[in-house]
């Protein structure tokens, strides 16, 4: 970030006595230095060379603040500039243009960021809500100005009344979770254009202060319970009829895998690479940029799971499955995974089955009927006990200890796991 300080200096002393206030400019551990038009004499200014004449003190923090306002205008984009553009961007003659920003394209680019940090999923919780903020306007930008009381009251009312999704029942979450999420973008611009230091304030408004979100009726169990997950895990495949691959017997088995590796995620499923000593090593995509200890954990391949471990097994060695071999993205992956699990939920009673529902379901069997003690069931599932951040830096990890947690569960549930075989036609 650049900086500007006022700087008077002796060795630039006029013929008349007068010394020239001036700019530094430092950006990047560089330095360039701009003339005022002020000119001041001994009497402006301390044996030190400080001003102490109110009137070029003001002056001079006024062209101050207009200094950090228009670099405070190019956000991020200052990070990939040099202190001469810098410097060629605040003496550049300014048409008075008000502030403004689009909400759309400002999340669109944080989208993209998200997706390059490996954080899709939170990526398209950002994305759905601002398509949907979209086809409310009926447009592809909303400026900033827009977002007043009134506006998020209509959206709110107009998500309200939009028909479910295709196959899906209707809920009330989304009108929350929109919210949240362009609320979270508002907050950040926020941040990021306001000054409230310097006096510089482009979004001056809290909307959302005097916006009543509705909160979402308490939401269903998602986690399996021990009959349930038993029925689960019985449910026959059905037969292939056609070749590539049979999203139902899919579904199951990734959601069983998915279970006896302590409820691991769909992405790290999809990306993990370590696997050595009967163990996957790996680093929770969701939160490995938002931890010191990059959100590492080790899970045991219990003998349960090795047949379908060796079924999804990627023989080339580049990662632990082959899943990327059978879809090209994360999207279609996940996307395969919900259409089975739909199907697989009808037959066990469960409405509108979820993917995420296998690491509720660990979490929940291992707590409230393994025994398993919560401390260890957090560490298992790799959360941050915010209460005991600092004292986690200084214990070393210990699996072993998840280890046996994961043990008790499977030996409560006894899964009965038919051959992993599917039958072809």
């Amino acid at each position: 970030m650049a900086t500007f300080k006022a700087e008077i200096y002796a060795h630039q002393k006029r013929a008349d006595g007068t010394y020239n206030i001036k700019i530094r400019v430092t950006h990047k551990q560089r330095k360039k230095y701009l003339a005022t038009p002020w000119y001041v004499g001994k009497e402006d200014m301390t044996r030190a060379l400080k001003l102490k004449n109110q009137r070029y003190i003001d002056m001079v923090e006024d062209l101050l603040r207009k200094y950090r306002s228009i670099c405070n205008s190019v956000g991020e984009g200052l990070d990939d500039m040099s202190v001469e553009q810098v410097v060629e961007l605040i003496t550049r003659k300014e048409t008075d243009k008000p502030f403004d920003l689009d909400i759309v394209d400002y999340t669109r680019k944080f989208v993209t960021k998200l997706d390059k940090a490996g954080r899709g999923g939170t990526a398209r919780a950002y994305e759905v809500a601002i398509n949907s903020l979209c086809r409310f306007v009926g447009r592809e930008s909303v400026s900033i100005k827009e977002i007043t009381v009134q506006f998020l009251t209509d959206w709110i009312t107009w998500i309200a009344a939009q028909p479910p999704r295709k196959n899906c029942k209707k809920g009330d979450r989304a009108q929350s979770l929109y919210l949240a999420q362009l609320r979270a973008m508002y907050n950040r611009a926020k941040k990021e254009f306001n000054d409230e230091e310097a006096g510089i304030i482009r979004i001056p408004f809290s909307p959302f202060n005097k916006v009543e979100i509705p909160k979402p009726s308490l939401s269903r169990k998602r986690a399996l319970t021990v009959e349930q997950l038993r029925k689960f895990s019985e449910i026959p495949y059905t037969t292939i009829l056609q070749p590539g691959v049979n999203r139902f017997n899919f579904a199951k088995d990734v959601f069983l895998l998915s279970f006896m590796l302590v409820g691991m995620n769909a992405v790290d499923l999809y990306t993990a690479t370590d696997c050595k000593g009967g163990r996957i090593t790996y680093q929770r995509a969701k939160t490995r940029n938002r931890r010191a200890d990059n959100a590492e954990i080790s899970i045991k391949l219990e003998p349960e799971v090795m047949a379908l471990f060796e079924k999804y097994r990627d023989p080339s060695g580049q990662r632990v499955f082959k899943f990327y071999k059978l879809y090209s993205s994360m999207d279609t992956f996940c996307a395969a995974l919900n259409k089975g699990l739909k199907k697989l939920g009808d037959i066990i009673g469960v409405d509108d089955l979820e993917f995420y529902a296998a690491r509720h379901s660990w979490a929940t069997i291992a707590n409230n009927d393994a025994g398993v003690d919560k401390y260890t069931v957090h560490e298992a599932l790799n959360h941050v006990d915010e209460t005991m951040r600092v004292t986690d830096i200084y214990i070393r990890k210990n699996w072993e200890r998840i280890d046996k947690a994961n043990r008790a569960v499977l030996d409560l549930l006894q899964l009965n796991l038919p051959s992993v075989d599917e039958p072809k036609k």
